[in-house]
């Protein structure tokens, strides 16, 4: 049973809109100090080879094999070059090492960090401590901590199943599914910052976060206002909506659910954290091998 909330639907309505301006104006801020597309010398890939182009402003480049001018379509990760002799190229390209920094940076501090400093500033608000509000912490341990990471490993298969049933129904639909743009960069990554951010932000920030603001505070604030299936399901739908990925959201659904069912069977949001590390550390470990695995196979 999880613990009744000490907050009302106006404090919440309250921290969602803060946490959305939050968000925005982390945004802003990076589109404004940040310059836009590539400048300077950058390795990338074509047919298959790695070569360096140097970019500059105003749309130009450099490179050993000839110049001329390009363009960087962010939306579709695409570099558009368009050499001086010849036709042009198209390129996969995840933006610069320091953009993708910088987008990881606003992610974890605006997106994750904005809703924990919140929580926290909500409990203060409501004169409620975290134990009183979301449950024990640590005891009791198999209960909070090794049964959940059990859930977690446990829903792998299911996950890829179901992500497998939304993109069959996509491609009869004629839809073609496109691969989540969060999860293209945690493949490409390489660089070891990058890499330590990826992790932080994926297996611990994102649990935390996710879990307080979809089932600490929207599941159990609708389930106290006497509908609990309502909480449940609203919590689920808006968890898979927020992550803007069609092929993904039937998988997030249930996966909703099923950490909605861990609170409510724990009592403690410990519980759901520690599942959902879980499944995103394993999911995490499969993406960064999948490009070595695949490259193995041939």
């Amino acid at each position: 049973m999880t613990p009744r909330v000490p907050w009302t639907p106006a404090d919440v309505l309250q921290l969602l809109l803060t946490w959305i301006l939050v968000v925005l104006l982390g945004q802003l801020a990076f589109s404004a100090l940040m310059p836009h597309g590539p400048i300077g010398p950058e390795h990338i890939e074509i047919d298959g080879h790695k070569t360096t182009l140097t970019f500059f402003e105003g749309g130009t480049y450099e490179a050993a094999g000839g110049n001329g001018k390009f363009k960087y379509e962010q939306a579709h990760n695409q570099l558009i070059l368009e050499p001086d002799a010849g036709d042009p190229i198209t390129v996969e390209f995840h933006g610069t090492l320091r953009d993708r920094i910088g987008l990881l940076l606003v992610n974890l501090i605006c997106l994750q960090c904005g809703i924990v400093v919140l929580v926290f500033l909500l409990l203060r608000k409501t004169k409620s401590h975290w134990r009183a509000a979301f449950g024990p912490v640590v005891q009791p341990w198999f209960r909070l901590w090794l049964e959940p990471a059990l859930f977690g490993v446990g829903f792998i298969l299911p996950a890829f199943g179901l992500h497998y049933i939304s993109q069959t129904v996509l491609v009869q639909l004629g839809h073609e599914p496109a691969v989540q743009q969060a999860v293209q960069m945690v493949m490409a990554t390489e660089h070891p910052v990058e890499v330590g951010l990826q992790i932080v932000s994926v297996v611990i920030m994102a649990p935390i976060a996710e879990e307080l603001l979809f089932r600490g505070i929207l599941f159990n604030t609708i389930k106290h206002a006497g509908y609990p299936l309502a909480g449940m399901f609203a919590s689920a739908a808006l968890f898979a909506l927020v992550h803007g990925s069609v092929a993904l959201m039937l998988p997030l659904f249930v996966m909703g659910l099923a950490l909605a069912w861990v609170y409510e069977k724990s009592g403690s949001i410990i519980a759901p954290i520690v599942m959902h590390a879980t499944f995103n550390a394993i999911n995490f470990t499969f993406l960064k091998m999948a490009p070595t695995l695949v490259e193995n196979a041939r």
